[in-house]
């Protein structure tokens, strides 16, 4: 296992190793080939760029719109989820209270089927003992038949005595009474338990009803929550569908955010195109190159220096030119230069231009290589000679000449 993890470590270091390196490459590659464009070339993959970044920027912002709306719409679902859910639990209540009535009423219902059954078994059973007891008071009352009335021939011929035979008659009376009282009874308990099995039937009818009544009831709910769940899955589903697109936006925003980064530090690197363009930049006249940089000059008035850049030898009403993009720094009078124009030209750095005759730019325009920025003539010259070239990075001169494209420019024989 650590042999494992150890390999796996080794493998992503040299992973990331060779990711430096190649990253390192392409930066190297890219250096060279855009120290090997030329001017017009270095600029119009400067501007292709700078459209591909607008564009880009107007997709990131359609993207990250599309990616709110998207989540958004996923919050929205999931609210409507939180909704269903909510009503589903109600809807399960509801169920389970239209169960527990169901149950309740079932159990009522089988109650009273019992009730009934026992109820019919004892209208049965007084049945049968009503009729044996009719039976029976038939016979007593045809035994009675047959034996007559007390009269004066029975009492003749009869071989009873004639109390004996009034006490025969009277028992019979008081059984024969006997039975239409037990008889009377019967019928009573008949009728009480007809009554009793009708209220129980009616009781039967109803909670038949009621349980039909709660079986609609039941099956409605449970149709709703049918459609609820329908809905759930379907509002689920969308919320799949809003997150999957948010993600897939959001990973589009991320790749084309990393495409806008790559773009913009590839803008930025030709940004530098001041830089880059070392020793091929245009001089600001195409005039003989009068005074060097580091050379001693003496001006009109006698006065000896240093020269800090360069003079040229420009006949009056000579155009003055920009020798690369950039922004008026300054525009002006300035004293020991005079009238001067001051570039940046980005990262620092600057040409400067002076003793110009007429200024053409104001502080703030910009400007593109080869454009007019002035014109010489000669009251510019009236202290100095020729018009006076510099190159500064931050606040220290440069040569101008390790610049300028010299074999555009005509030297003094040194």
């Amino acid at each position: 296992m650590r042999t494992i993890k150890s390999t796996s470590k080794s493998f992503q270091s040299h992973r990331r190793l060779f990711f430096f390196f190649s990253l390192l490459s392409i930066v190297i590659l890219t250096l060279f080939s855009v120290a090997n464009m030329k001017a017009a070339d270095w600029k119009a993959e400067k501007q292709d760029i700078e459209q591909k970044v607008k564009k880009q920027k107007i997709t990131i912002n359609q993207l990250q719109e599309g990616l709110r709306l998207q989540q958004e719409k996923a919050l929205e679902t999931k609210g409507l989820e939180r909704d269903l859910l909510a009503d589903i639990k109600v809807i399960d209540e509801h169920l389970l209270e239209k169960f527990a009535r169901l149950d309740a009423m079932e159990q009522s219902l089988a109650r009273q089927h019992e009730l009934i059954s026992t109820k019919e078994q004892e209208i049965k059973k007084i049945q049968l003992e009503r009729q044996r007891s009719e039976a029976h008071l038939q016979q007593r009352f045809t035994a009675f038949y047959k034996t007559g009335t007390i009269g004066l021939l029975n009492v003749a011929f009869s071989a009873e005595t004639l109390p004996s035979m009034l006490s025969t008659q009277d028992s019979f009376n008081t059984m024969m009474l006997y039975d239409q009282k037990i008889l009377q009874q019967y019928r009573q308990a008949i009728e009480e338990l007809e009554l009793t099995r009708k209220a129980l039937t009616l009781e039967q009818t109803m909670l038949n009803t009621f349980i039909n009544q709660v079986s609609t009831e039941k099956e409605a709910i449970e149709q709703n929550k049918k459609k609820k769940n329908e809905l759930l899955a379907q509002v689920r589903t969308q919320t799949k569908l809003h997150e999957q697109a948010a993600k897939s936006i959001a990973k589009e925003a991320n790749h084309v955010s990393a495409q806008i980064s790559s773009m913009q530090q590839k803008q930025e690197f030709l940004s530098q195109g001041f830089r880059l363009n070392k020793g091929k930049l245009p001089a600001p006249v195409h005039c003989r190159v009068l005074t060097l940089y580091g050379g001693r000059s003496k001006n009109k008035l006698g006065i000896e220096s240093t020269s800090a850049g360069i003079t040229f030898e420009a006949p009056d009403g000579t155009k003055v030119k920009a020798i690369f993009d950039g922004t008026i720094h300054y525009s002006g009078f300035l004293r020991g230069y005079g009238n001067t124009i001051i570039i940046n030209h980005g990262f620092q750095y600057y040409s400067v231009t002076a003793r110009i005759e007429k200024l053409l730019k104001k502080e703030g325009a910009t400007v593109v290589a080869g454009e007019d920025i002035g014109v010489t003539g000669e009251t510019a010259t009236l202290t100095a000679e020729g018009l006076y070239f510099e190159i500064r990075h931050d606040n220290i001169t440069e040569d101008p000449l390790l610049w300028l494209d010299k074999n555009k420019l005509s030297l003094p024989d040194t």
